[in-house]
């Protein structure tokens, strides 16, 4: 028989099988427990007064229930088996890729009628396999009674459980090959990058981060996930390979991310979940590849809510064209909606229009955010405020020093000052 190796948690979502199993015992009445390939005890939701939590030596169930999940694992459906004490269980196989990855057995059950149970019988089979029927709390009376007919059924419901999870399984299974061919792609990317792929290149790379943000407040998704390979790899060769200096800009990366959903309309509550599992990236004893893939499904999930909150409209072509130029000419002074209209050959009212219905925002606005964040990474490199607003694309210093105020509550040299 061939079992999948490692911990069963690592193979199934134990929260939401609990959920399930806790729903199976509302349905049934019957108790159900997991197991993994080895015969171990992994989860299990009872019944109230369930015979099992009365058993003082478990070694007379362990065998049986190895010997029974054997037997599932070769018919590859459930198996009904009788107890040592004469009460009657249902153990069915969980396959993963054609292995033995646990079993789910259910019950136990009477077959007898109430009036053809022999109550004496049970109660010497039960003290000869060790059941402490003196235990307070132990009920002769709540064990369940079914016929074969229903008991067939509990059996094919727990088939249904059993599919369920290896349903579950498989799409898990995708979505984790997806992140690794991905990740795969990233590493090809850093090594071609770096050739020796541990470096560091003399500073972060804003402009590609802000680059990023761009197509995620667009909703562009696959423009965002090139960005984002492209984005990890000068990460990994800014930071030298230091996993905690790794960690710290990319959970900064995603609180950008986080107020790039706001800005567009998101809300909080959405948001709620992704923050949370954000903090992830500070488990200890994460590699590189583990924070790659966590930081894909990150993006994804706030592209998922970007795009909901945009009404599923995806980024129109014009509208990316413009962004990709702000990013690109934001120093030119002269850069304007007149000159950006020529450029992408349409009318300055329709790229007004396009900001107003998908960015929530004007053309101005953007133009000058943008210009604004530049400035500020200008100042943190040390050039005077004169200098940050030309090369951000301000033409008069005076202006700058106005508008830099009215966004950031501080003026640019203050800001400077402060910062360093």
């Amino acid at each position: 028989m061939k079992r999948i190796n490692g911990e069963i948690k690592n193979i199934f979502n134990m929260k939401e099988l609990e959920r399930l199993f806790r729903t199976y015992l509302d349905a049934t009445g019957l108790s159900v427990t997991l197991y993994d390939a080895a015969g171990a005890e992994y989860l299990c939701v009872r019944s109230e007064h369930c015979i099992c939590d009365f058993v003082s030596e478990k070694s007379v169930c362990l065998k049986k229930i190895a010997a029974s999940s054997k037997k599932s694992a070769e018919l590859k459906k459930p198996y009904i088996y009788e107890t040592e004490c004469g009460l009657i269980m249902c153990i069915a196989p969980v396959f993963v890729d054609d292995a033995v990855a646990g079993f789910i057995a259910t019950g136990p059950v009477s077959l007898w009628e109430k009036e053809d149970f022999f109550e004496e019988d049970f109660v010497r089979r039960c003290k000869k396999v060790g059941v402490d029927i003196e235990k307070p709390g132990f009920d002769i009376s709540a064990i369940k009674h079914v016929d074969c007919k229903t008991m067939s059924a509990f059996a094919d419901l727990l088939m249904l459980v059993v599919d369920y999870m290896g349903e579950k399984e498989r799409a898990f299974r995708t979505y984790r090959d997806e992140k690794e061919a991905k990740f795969k792609e990233l590493v090809k990317e850093i090594d071609e990058n770096s050739g020796t792929g541990n470096r560091s290149t003399e500073k972060y790379p804003i402009a590609l981060e802000k680059e990023l943000i761009s197509f995620v407040q667009l909703g562009d998704k696959t423009n965002s996930r090139r960005i984002l390979n492209n984005l990890l790899a000068e990460i990994f060769l800014f930071a030298g390979g230091d996993l905690d200096i790794i960690k710290a800009k990319l959970y900064e990366l995603t609180a950008f991310l986080s107020r790039t959903a706001v800005e567009v309309g998101a809300k909080i509550t959405d948001l709620a979940d992704i923050v949370k599992k954000s903090s992830g990236l500070f488990i200890e004893n994460t590699d590189f590849h583990d924070l790659c893939i966590l930081t894909i499904e990150i993006l994804d999930e706030y592209l998922a809510i970007v795009y909901k909150t945009r009404g599923h409209k995806p980024a129109h072509a014009h509208l990316v064209k413009v962004i990709s130029i702000i990013n690109d000419e934001y120093g030119d002074s002269s850069l304007n909606l007149t000159s950006v209209a020529k450029k992408v050959y349409v009318s300055p009212y329709y790229i007004s229009h396009l900001f107003h219905d998908e960015m929530n925002t004007t053309f101005n606005d953007y133009l000058t955010g943008v210009r604004i964040n530049h400035a500020k990474d200008f100042l943190l490199e040390g050039l005077s405020c004169e200098a940050a607003a030309e090369k951000s694309g301000f033409a008069d210093a005076s202006y700058f020093t106005k508008i830099f105020k009215k966004y950031m509550g501080i003026t640019p040299a203050r800001y400077r000052k402060a910062v360093r």
